[in-house]
């Protein structure tokens, strides 16, 4: 592959990946050094078939092995949101970045597996085939987890009476 097309990878696919292995480190430098290791990785193994896909496995795998090496401890960060701009729409704003410090909270208490296919596929837009080979289960098995999980959420916001 040459310079270039490097490149153009890296820039379609940063961030995204950095996303996801922010969700999953809660640590800027972790994440950032988790995209780099996964782009040189994934690039050097890589022979056929769907990148993006690739690209996340790698990340994911990388992951696990940070956490075995470093024995990572997760730690839960705040999330600083800015609810004071100059705008008419404050209090909409701020209700907003509430509720999704309500859902981001709720999401990072789920299973694993939950978390994952929540955020492959919300946060990172995801189709439900490069899920599935992202985390090695079925299609139809990662659709029944979404849902699950979106009911579990939904349940929950009732019950909180948050929503």
């Amino acid at each position: 592959m040459k310079k270039d097309e490097i490149d153009l990878l890296y820039q379609k696919y940063y961030y995204s990946l950095f996303l996801f292995a922010f969700s999953l480190t809660h640590q800027k430098a972790d994440a950032e050094d988790l995209v780099m290791n996964t782009f040189v990785k994934a690039l050097l193994s890589f022979e056929d078939g769907n990148l993006k896909a690739w690209l996340y496995t790698v990340l994911k795998n990388e992951f696990y092995n940070m956490t075995k090496k470093k024995k990572y401890v997760y730690t839960q960060t705040e999330i600083h949101f800015d609810c004071f701009q100059s705008s008419d729409d404050v209090l909409k704003e701020c209700i907003h970045e509430e509720h999704k410090r309500w859902l981001y909270k709720n999401i990072y208490q789920l299973p694993k597996i939950e978390r994952e296919v929540i955020l492959l596929s919300v946060q990172d837009d995801l189709s439900d085939v490069e899920i599935s080979q992202i985390l090695n289960i079925s299609v139809n098995y990662m659709r029944v987890i979404r849902y699950r999980v979106k009911e579990k959420l939904r349940k929950l916001s009732i019950e909180e009476d948050y929503l």
